[in-house]
């Protein structure tokens, strides 16, 4: 038996110019990106923190449903309020199985009074257009992912560097709000949304998104904004600190909404959506376990898959994402730790390797933005 050849990895409009620019790529979901450029994900970190960070998403879904009954199909896919959506308004929310447990986790952006686009992560994109067409009837479900491109610009000076490349729609587009915007002869929507704790927003280009990504970092350079290429190392340190979950980290199947500490993305008091019954069940039962972020007291990086001890060497559970986060300077991972183990301060043991490092579970988020 021969083995199958494997498949060539997806690339985004902006492959080349990572290639060109020093990026060192891997395969993530399939595709090709950069996990960083030449100075490293730490500088890019702290770069984003600083001033402004510019990353390339294009490998994340939009599917939209539109139609006369799209409001109703909508709400019934996912766990948040979208009947009170406004047009114009964007909304995070979860895609549940009947049994509570996580589909993904999705931004579902109301662009017309009958049309959601909703955004979806890039290693479910298929599975969600699936169990979205299986899920609704009487609505046009499209696959808009290849015609949309997808740039995430973030960090403190970012609504400035928009606002001086759109004529200021950008700041007067309020949060989880978007907008249309034309920038460097380019059509966007422009959503003030992000995945890094920091201000600044997501842009979906419909024409050529290079000449937006080339057109954004000169923009700074003119107008004396630092505006530094992130790749995917910094992306997830920078989703960590703040405590933004990663679907088949923090979010799985295997995972319902209130052991992923994302109770306020559950609306149990509106429409019957899919996993509702199961939800309401495991909410009045109480979970056992429940997402929690520990600091090591010591230094030691622990990966995904270390398992987590209590004292006495009994194992809690096991890690699910865990790195070194360089705005507070703390070697943290996330958990779930039964409800025993979760009162903060309470002190654990990790296992790295064979090796036992001390830590305690800490205050969730590491960072929040003053």
């Amino acid at each position: 038996m021969t083995e199958s050849a494997p498949q060539p990895l997806h690339t985004t409009a902006l492959h080349d110019w990572h290639v060109d620019h020093g990026g060192r790529m891997v395969d993530f979901a399939g595709w090709s990106l950069p996990v960083f450029y030449e100075t490293g994900a730490i500088d890019e970190h702290h770069a984003t923190r600083r001033s402004v960070g510019l990353f390339d998403i294009d490998h994340m879904g939009q599917i939209t449903v539109a139609g006369p009954g799209a409001v109703d199909a909508v709400d019934r896919l996912v766990t948040s309020d979208i009947v009170g959506l406004q047009v114009g308004a964007a909304r995070y929310g979860l895609l549940c199985a009947e049994d509570g447990g996580v589909i993904d986790d999705v931004i579902v952006y109301r662009t017309e009074v009958e049309t959601y686009m909703v955004v979806v992560n890039a290693a479910n994109r298929e599975t969600d257009f699936a169990h979205i067409t299986a899920s609704t009837s009487g609505v046009d479900v499209v696959d808009r992912s290849d015609e949309l491109a997808m740039i995430a610009v973030q960090g403190p000076e970012g609504i400035a560097l928009l606002d001086a490349c759109t004529g200021g729609a950008a700041s007067a587009t309020e949060r989880f709000h978007s907008s249309p915007v034309a920038l460097f002869g380019q059509t966007a929507l422009f959503g003030r949304t992000g995945y890094t704790g920091e201000d600044g927003g997501e842009l979906y280009i419909s024409g050529d998104v290079t000449a937006v990504w080339t057109g954004l970092i000169a923009a700074g350079a003119d107008h004396g904004i630092d505006v530094t290429a992130v790749g995917l190392g910094a992306r997830d340190s920078l989703r960590f600190e703040p405590g933004y979950p990663l679907y088949g980290h923090e979010l799985s199947r295997l995972i319902n909404p209130f052991e992923a500490r994302l109770s306020w993305a559950v609306d149990l008091d509106g429409a019957d959506f899919i996993g509702r019954d199961a939800l309401v069940a495991i909410k009045e039962a109480g979970v056992a376990r429940r997402l929690e972020t520990i600091v090591l007291d010591e230094r030691g990086v622990a990966r995904e898959g270390a398992h987590v001890l209590d004292v006495d060497g009994d194992e809690l559970g096991v890690v699910v994402s865990g790195m070194f986060c360089p705005t507070v300077d703390l070697f943290a991972a996330n958990v779930f730790l039964p409800r025993s183990h979760g009162a903060v301060d309470t002190d654990v043991i990790v296992d790295i390797r064979g090796r036992t490092k001390r830590a305690h579970v800490a205050t969730r988020p590491l960072y929040r933005r003053t």
